[in-house]
């Protein structure tokens, strides 16, 4: 008797799982503000470069600490870090990745007219690091750093603006498999 209970409530489910709602059809995208999309790509763009900045001037200390050097020496050291160092490189190189985020960014916030709001984007922060920059002392690689800021932004946008035709692209059906 005790066996045939046991059976029983063994057999009877215990949890049974909610009914499924019919699924719905996905939202269509619909397109994002323009300053929106501007100021969420600079946010990404500057804050991106200044933690990068920050964490390459620590790995920096840190080896320089590592060689013994006096305080002052080091905070010397540390303002002045040579252009041709590898911090220096890499602070350039993952500050223009940070810079095709950005873009990217903007370009998928905004879903159209993409490379006219990105070029907006894009020369706002230029006139951005020309006024960080403080009128630096080599014109020419300011010039040329803006310039190059102002291409990786525009390949982020392009990257972005490639991902939304995606996006709305009606889905192709896969040829038919051949005969044998």
């Amino acid at each position: 008797m005790a066996f045939s209970r046991f059976a029983s409530f063994m057999s009877s489910p215990l949890y049974k799982p909610p009914e499924s709602k019919p699924s719905r059809k996905p939202r269509p995208l619909e397109p994002g503000s323009p300053l929106r999309a501007v100021l969420m790509g600079m946010a990404v763009d500057i804050v991106g470069s200044a933690l990068v900045g920050v964490v390459l001037v620590a790995v920096y200390a840190l080896q320089l600490q590592g060689t013994g050097l006096p305080d002052d020496a080091l905070r010397e050291a540390l303002q002045h870090i040579p252009s041709d160092s590898g911090v220096a490189v890499a602070g350039t190189v993952l500050g223009a990745l940070m810079s095709v985020a950005g873009g990217y960014v903007c370009a998928r916030v905004v879903r159209q007219n993409e490379y006219r709001v990105g070029l907006v984007m894009a020369a706002l922060l230029a006139l951005w690091g020309l006024v960080v920059d403080g009128g630096g002392t080599d014109d020419l690689l300011t010039l040329l750093f803006t310039a190059t800021s102002i291409a990786c932004n525009m390949l982020g946008v392009k990257y972005g603006a490639e991902h939304n035709r995606r996006l709305e692209a009606p889905p192709v059906a896969p040829p038919d498999a051949p005969a044998p």
